[in-house]
């Protein structure tokens, strides 16, 4: 169908506003744990698809309880990468697979499972641990989302220099910078219209921030995509793959704006303290 990928926008995005603004912190954080589960399944294919046997279960048991770290107090993330660290390694001791390729099948296992289990759970903190929690999640979805819209469509509109060739030959230098302004003028309006907690002057270098690493994060995935030699990392969601390809510059960008909202709540003041 044509018009697929805007049609799939068109009913999860109220699915995920509702969610994000008005659920329950708990329906949240199931949600992003459901998410982040089929996103390193997916991303755990790549690397069974290069030919490595890789415990799919072990890592997504190991990737929710890092998730639910971010939850639960008692429980520390640093205890979830701990077991990470200790467990995949321990498990291929006693799984009887190619002794040669250990090391990469291992090594593949622990930094997916830590990729998608932190930058998962640095989205459920940012919703958390503020009062303006879910607007900055919302922020955030918009800023990304939008501006990965708007890369698509001025890329494909004016796009003539390839911005990564070698890695994803449809991105132009264009659409790059079609998608920042894109990602700009949303972070204003959401200034103005949700979140005037946030100046305005952060909520331009927050959007062109977050735009600039969401491409990052796409192109990282991409990365990968490639290397193991498919287009899309699944097809779960209708014109727009798998929930990797979805979801790899939300998780990519959510510790980010969670680290610059700290900043703009409590280390740009001190600075400006110090330089007084």
């Amino acid at each position: 169908m044509k018009y697929t990928r805007e049609l799939t926008a068109l009913v999860l995005a109220p699915i995920g506003i509702y969610i994000t603004i008005w659920g329950h912190a708990y329906l949240f954080d199931a949600t992003v744990a459901i998410i982040a589960s089929l996103a390193l399944y997916e991303f755990l294919i790549l690397g069974r698809l290069k030919g490595y046997d890789i415990p799919i279960i072990i890592c997504v048991l190991l990737m929710l309880f890092i998730n639910a770290a971010f939850v639960l107090e008692p429980i520390s993330v640093e205890m979830g990468v701990f077991l990470t660290l200790l467990v995949i390694p321990a498990s291929y001791v006693f799984l009887k697979g190619n002794l040669e390729q250990s090391l990469p099948s291992s090594a593949i296992a622990v930094m997916a499972t830590l990729y998608v289990g932190m930058l998962g759970g640095s989205l459920i903190r940012l919703r958390n641990d503020f009062a303006v929690g879910p607007r900055l999640v919302l922020f955030l979805l918009m800023v990304v989302w939008l501006g990965d819209a708007g890369a698509y469509y001025v890329g494909k509109r004016f796009g003539r220099r390839k911005l990564s060739p070698q890695i994803s030959p449809k991105k132009t230098v264009e659409g790059f910078i079609g998608g920042v302004l894109v990602s700009v003028l949303t972070a204003v309006t959401v200034h103005f219209t949700f979140l005037q907690e946030m100046p305005l002057g952060h909520a331009i270098v927050a959007g062109a921030l977050l735009s600039i690493a969401g491409v990052i994060g796409d192109l990282a995935e991409s990365m990968w995509k490639r290397s193991a030699a498919v287009k899309d990392s699944g097809t779960l969601i209708p014109g727009h793959g798998g929930f990797l390809d979805r979801f790899d510059s939300v998780f990519y960008t959510a510790p980010i704006l969670y680290v610059y909202w700290v900043l703009i709540q409590n280390g740009f003041s001190s600075l400006r303290i110090m330089s007084a």
